[in-house]
């Protein structure tokens, strides 16, 4: 019966030490992969003399990162928002002659953010691609 007892000990041990090691152990491959680079557009803008914005009209692709630029070519300083993105950035102050410069990722499609210009819409932006997470089938 000692027999018994001792070997279910040694048993109850080995599990419990498999069990740990088990934990601790990561079946792989090889090294995780690295998450993929995201794809990057380039978008400059420029205020200009009467108030305005060049282009008026923009669009970029879902899912990349729009690195922006923003020229004030005007003759006093202002501000500039995009609607529906202004949780993610805000242009709050661009002197005449000076360069803002900025990033933000494209990741709410839509036809229709509006660019504010010191609170007034100047011009639009279009972010391209499916509404779906998976996309379109």
């Amino acid at each position: 019966m000692r027999r018994y007892l001792f070997l279910l000990a040694i048993v109850v041990v080995l599990g419990a030490v498999a069990l740990a090691v088990g934990r601790n152990l990561r079946l792989s491959s090889g090294p995780e992969p690295a998450p993929a680079a995201r794809a990057e557009v380039a978008l400059d803008l420029t205020i200009t003399p009467d108030h305005r914005i060049t282009p008026a009209l923009a669009s970029v692709p879902k899912e990349h990162l729009v690195r922006l630029s923003v020229t004030n070519g005007g003759t006093r300083p202002a501000s500039l928002t995009l609607m529906g993105y202004q949780d993610r950035f805000s242009v709050t102050q661009v002197t005449p002659g000076s360069v803002w410069r900025g990033e933000f990722v494209a990741d709410r499609p839509g036809d229709d953010f509006a660019w504010m210009l010191d609170g007034a819409p100047v011009g639009r932006l279009a972010v391209t691609g499916s509404h779906l997470v998976e996309g379109h089938r």
